[in-house]
């Protein structure tokens, strides 16, 4: 394991304390600009996995949810969510998690997504495969869309979108799930729970963990149009590899 993994995973474990502390206790909620919910815990998960990266490597870029931007002179680039699935923390349901990942030049090199709840934490490092906990995991190997199950993640833009995507694959696929978190709907693909995940308008920070995590894991993810995902894709078509062409087919049809 390299450095730079042990340091995402010791940043995501104490972010989820905070988390976690904060999900069961009285926790400050304000609403931005485009209506989603700003949490305390947002900040404190932040600012501590923030404090850890720059501990351990002070020349590297930062760009978190939450204070933007970092810019160093180097090539490494940290895309850090505090909190993936706010609107679930802020509810009381407990389908939420960190997700950091780190990128050289345009390439991703590592993943880590915590779920802090039922302490389950995800990773992944180019070339090395993807755990859960320690145990690798892999994709599922259904071959036929009428068996797979799909999970949705969407920000509060593009409902449009979302409804006309679910018209064309419920009929042919297993029942939709709709889960509130984009990092951790891709490791449920990375893990075997899902087969699927369809993703609308995400953030980078959003999606590249669980890019990686799918990806080592043996999965295949990229936009609608068949393009390797990149962190300025617009939307994200996650599978077991097995059924993504017919799922593009579907999706452009």
């Amino acid at each position: 394991m390299s450095k730079e993994l042990e340091v995402a995973i010791k940043a995501a474990k104490e972010a989820g304390k905070i988390l976690k502390e904060r999900y069961y206790h009285a926790n400050q909620v304000t609403i931005k600009e485009d209506k989603s919910f700003l949490t305390e815990a947002d900040k404190l998960s932040e600012t501590k996995i923030i404090s850890i990266i720059k501990e351990a490597f002070p020349d590297h870029s930062i760009n978190a949810e939450e204070s933007g931007f970092a810019k160093q002179d180097s090539k490494y680039l940290w895309l850090v969510d505090p909190l993936d699935g706010t609107t679930n923390f802020v509810t009381k349901l407990p389908f939420f998690a960190v997700s950091i990942a780190l990128v050289k030049g345009a390439s991703l090199q590592v993943g880590v997504v915590y779920d802090p709840i039922h302490e389950a934490i995800y990773y992944a490092e180019k070339g090395a495969g993807t755990k859960l906990s320690d145990f690798s995991i892999s994709v599922s190997d259904k071959e036929r869309l009428a068996d797979a199950m799909v999970g949705y993640a969407r920000p509060r833009a593009g409902k449009e979108e979302f409804v006309r995507l679910i018209s064309k694959l419920e009929p042919v696929t297993r029942t939709p799930k709709v889960l509130g978190s984009m990092a951790l709907t891709l490791c449920l693909v990375a893990s075997e729970a899902l087969d699927v995940a369809i993703i609308i308008n995400p953030h980078s920070w959003d999606m590249a963990a669980g890019s990686l995590i799918v990806e080592e894991a043996g999965g295949k993810i990229t936009d609608f149009t068949g393009k390797s995902w990149s962190a300025d894709s617009k939307n994200i078509l996650a599978s077991n590899g097995k059924i993504h062409d017919e799922l593009l087919e579907i999706l452009n049809s």
